[in-house]
């Protein structure tokens, strides 16, 4: 990139890349060894943006922008140089942040602060800037030097973990509030719904509570996959139902009975098929006078907002069953119970406790025609993002070898881009595989679910994600069903205890690597670069990269060095000491 503003009659570009601390003597990493022209380069392509600001100036213009900075705020820097930075503030810009930069000037002081700034195109993004005086050899502060980072996505994320908070907070006091208006068994769940710390203990005191009231009480959840109702807690008569046995829905009927599909034949198995059809609590008469005197039972749904958790059974034996203000207690009861589960998932997910994993089968995946027309199954094997567009590392094979490039390309339709076939050995091949129109990318990032596992051949594609909340999974298995035309829901179960992810390290390592550092390592490993003898050399990697051999070297020894700093977990100060990565 062309350097702006680099060589004006006071040497301002030289001071920034000479170094120079606060008293004007150089820095430690002040060096006359490096040439000046790779001083400069090193700032045209940081990552981050950087500005010169002439102090010299009464308004400070910028005499220098480097490429990030172009990237971050759109404006280039033919723009940019010769204004003030304060083109990028707008009406949602608050005076707090720009002050203290104007105070940190008049004091000739670095800061650091967040502020809302504007793009060239007109949207608002958080903007973390700091800013440092640069003074000449006799102590004068020449100029200024800023970075900007573009934490839009941390600011998000930090005010989304705030809204959760405030809504588990307001949950919870309209729990305090429940115990205010209602007595008796509602008191009792709604004070095991706010000591519950997890979701077994919540249903353990649930039943126990409901039994010191009633003749007895299950509470089970739902399973979408065999859309059932799994009874996980019992307490007191409840007829034959006891942990570990199911109750189908089926379709409820809508006129008082359910589909014949062995629903109907029980009471309890009408009522549960009705209340979770209709989401209303519904009571059903036991007749014969059972031998433990239950008269009736009533089926409670389990439900918040969009999410289906379960349902609870509750028995009675009063004469004449449940009285008609029963119903009312009985509906506090069932919302009581709603909101101590959706509480439980929020703090699980604040607390990155637990997960459900989803498994779909997926018949009509563009990445199943193309194993189709291959004749060769795709195993998901990474991600890399330094194209224009998702691509994906597969492991190719077909009866136990691989499958050569030209025979990939042809089985590739118009949605499935192959960029790079690797590593064809007897075994696999490796490719990086684009798909155009993929309905389920979209729909994967906005429930917040990671991609845990990708199978694709003929018969379909199977593919296994994870997501925090029950709710969030829930929603994301209708939309998966309603955007495929053939779709089975494979699998659906709760991890308790949830361990790290590899998508989570991932992330955090990513957060690390630049994009081609990613992408380079990705390549490397599962292209057999590793291995020896190579199944793939440099060249062709940096060919498929579009860079020479030499600085695929440099992207892959830099990534090399983060990986195993995030594997031995290196702290702060190891990372802080450790030499100047320029990639």
């Amino acid at each position: 990139m062309a350097r702006h503003g680099s060589e004006d009659s006071a040497g301002n570009v030289d001071a920034v890349t000479r170094g120079f601390d606060a008293s004007g003597g150089p820095t430690a990493a002040s060096t006359d060894a490096v040439d000046e022209a790779l001083k400069t380069r090193t700032m045209d392509e940081a990552p981050v943006g950087i500005t010169i600001a002439d102090a010299t100036e009464p308004d400070m213009p910028l005499v220098y922008a480097n490429a990030a900075f172009e990237r971050i705020t759109g404006y280039p820097p033919s723009y940019a140089v010769g204004r003030n930075c304060r083109f990028l503030q707008g009406e949602q810009t608050t005076e707090e942040p720009v002050a203290r930069m104007r105070e940190a000037i008049e004091r000739g002081e670095a800061t650091t602060v967040e502020l809302r700034n504007y793009r060239r195109g007109g949207e608002l993004f958080w903007n973390e800037v700091t800013i440092a005086p640069l003074r000449d050899e006799a102590g004068t502060i020449t100029h200024y030097v800023g970075f900007q980072q573009d934490v839009t996505r941390r600011k998000r994320a930090e005010r989304a973990a705030e809204h959760r908070a405030a809504r588990i907070e307001r949950e919870r006091v309209a729990q305090r509030r429940l115990l205010q208006r209602l007595d008796g068994v509602v008191v009792d769940v709604t004070e095991a719904v706010t000591r519950a710390t997890s979701r077994d203990d919540l249903e353990r005191d649930i039943v126990d509570s409901i039994d010191r009231t009633y003749a007895g009480a299950w509470i089970g959840r739902y399973d979408p996959r065999a859309d059932d109702i799994e009874v996980t807690a019992v307490a007191g008569s409840t007829s034959t139902d006891e942990v570990g046995s199911r109750l189908p829905l089926g379709d409820a009927t809508g006129d008082g009975s359910a589909v014949d599909d062995g629903v109907g034949d029980t009471p309890i198995g009408t009522a549960v098929a009705e209340a979770m059809s209709e989401r209303f609590v519904r009571t059903v008469s036991i007749d014969g006078a059972a031998a433990d005197g239950v008269t009736a039972v009533a089926a409670i749904p389990i439900h918040y907002g969009d999410a289906t958790y379960g349902a609870v059974g509750v028995y009675t034996r009063a004469d004449g069953g449940f009285a008609s203000n029963e119903r009312a207690v009985l509906t506090a009861l069932g919302r009581a119970v709603a909101t101590g589960v959706n509480a439980i998932e929020s703090q699980r997910t604040l607390r990155e406790e637990g997960a459900f994993e989803i498994e779909f089968g997926i018949v009509d995946h563009p990445l199943s025609a193309v194993a189709g027309a291959a004749g060769c199954t795709l195993r998901h094997r990474g991600a890399v993002g330094d194209r224009d567009r998702p691509s994906m590392l597969f492991e190719v094979s077909a009866d136990g070898s691989g499958v050569d490039a030209d025979a990939l390309r042809a089985a590739a339709g118009e949605s499935v881009t192959v960029h790079s076939v690797f590593a064809e050995t007897a075994d696999a091949s490796v490719a990086e595989l684009s798909v155009s129109e993929s309905r389920l990318r979209p729909l994967l990032a906005e429930y917040g679910a990671d991609l845990e596992a990708v199978v694709a051949d003929a018969d379909g594609a199977r593919v296994s994600v994870s997501v925090a909340r029950e709710s969030l999974a829930q929603s994301l298995v209708e939309a998966v069903t309603d955007s495929h035309e053939h779709v089975e829901l494979l699998g659906y179960r709760r991890r308790t205890e949830r361990a790290r992810t590899r998508p989570e390290f991932v992330a955090a390592v990513e957060r690390e690597l630049t994009e081609r550092q990613h992408a380079a390592l990705v390549r490397a490993f599962t292209t057999g670069y590793f291995e020896w003898p190579r199944d793939v050399d440099g060249d062709e990697l940096a060919e498929s990269m579009g860079v020479s051999r030499s600085t695929f070297h440099q992207h892959l020894r830099a990534a090399q060095r983060k990986l195993v700093a995030a594997f031995v977990g290196a702290g702060e100060e190891e990372r802080a000491t450790a030499p100047v990565d320029p990639n």
